[in-house]
């Protein structure tokens, strides 16, 4: 405001200043709540704790709270966030993927946070997060999916490890070695040829999620796993994103694992229905698979491997 603007308003009579009630839609209280959260949160940086951004269209802030905010790309027509990283790893205090297509949304993780502005008003249905920056990933903490729920799927062929992982607002999630292989916009299959998937020290809980996907080359079963449908297909193999119909392919023997599904706590599986599958030559002569119907309680087989 120039001196010549000030000096109109001040030759207003005051009945003319009316006081604003609201700003962009919110009360004051609301823009209150809103302007704390964002003290400490910066929408535009490419990098936060364990978390860092190799390509274009998605971004790295923080919840007021401290919990990062990765504001997801746009969706391409078939629903689906594409995001790439370097790195990709969950503290113990979570992450929020901002699938918020309002200008404010309240999270479990990080309280109110703004909408992401990245969508353009669309929220994903699928969210793909791809790493390949060469390192494992460490998941120690909840993933919440703000805003509309979406399918989670964290694709890392150099491994994924989860010890204390669970999942908020997303109706299935995956974790794959395998790379993703996208045609016409669709997530079609996952290619697996290296990398395992462990499940560590505290575990995963998957209660509140409706299907439980693990999609590698060897999978390691060392914790306690809590879901309602679980599926474990291991070996070298395409498989279908949808139906997870495995096609085995010829993978490098250099990376074959001793057991495709290594688990010393195959009775700590807690879910409804746990479908597991392995087609890797080597300690099994020919392709096994074996799916079990579970009563609630630990893994109990009502068949042995075909």
């Amino acid at each position: 405001m120039d001196v010549r603007q000030f000096a109109l308003l001040a030759r207003q009579p005051s009945a003319a200043l009316q006081p604003r009630q609201t700003f962009w839609g919110l009360s004051k209280r609301g823009l209150a709540f809103m302007l704390a959260n964002m003290m400490f949160w910066h929408p535009l940086v490419a990098m936060a704790d364990g978390i860092k951004v190799n390509g274009s269209g998605t971004s790295v802030g923080q919840a007021g709270n401290g919990v990062p905010i990765v504001n997801i790309a746009k969706p391409n027509g078939s629903g689906l966030s594409h995001n790439k990283f370097s790195d990709y790893n969950v503290g113990q205090q979570g992450v929020i993927l901002n699938n918020a297509t309002e200008r404010t949304q309240s999270t479990q993780l990080g309280g109110i946070i703004i909408g992401n502005s990245n969508l353009g008003g669309r929220a994903a249905s699928t969210i793909l997060n791809e790493v390949n920056g060469g390192s494992p990933s460490q998941l120690k903490g909840y993933t919440e999916v703000a805003g509309k729920s979406a399918h989670v799927i964290v694709a890392n062929p150099y491994g994924v490890t989860c010890n204390g992982c669970g999942f908020i607002n997303t109706p299935k999630a995956t974790l794959t070695t395998g790379k993703p292989v996208i045609e016409n916009g669709q997530l079609q299959r996952y290619q697996v040829e290296q990398g395992s998937v462990a499940i560590e020290g505290a575990g995963l809980n998957a209660n509140n999620v409706d299907q439980f996907e693990i999609i590698t080359r060897s999978a390691k079963i060392n914790a306690e796993i809590q879901a309602r449908n679980l599926a474990v297909v291991a070996g070298s193999n395409d498989v279908d994103a949808k139906t997870l119909a495995a096609t085995a392919r010829a993978g490098d023997p250099s990376q074959a694992p001793q057991l495709a599904i290594d688990s010393s706590a195959l009775g700590g599986m807690y879910a409804n229905t746990i479908k597991l599958v392995g087609t890797e030559a080597g300690p099994w002569s020919t392709p096994r698979s074996a799916s079990w119907t579970m009563l609630p309680g630990p893994c109990a087989p009502a068949s042995t491997l075909a």
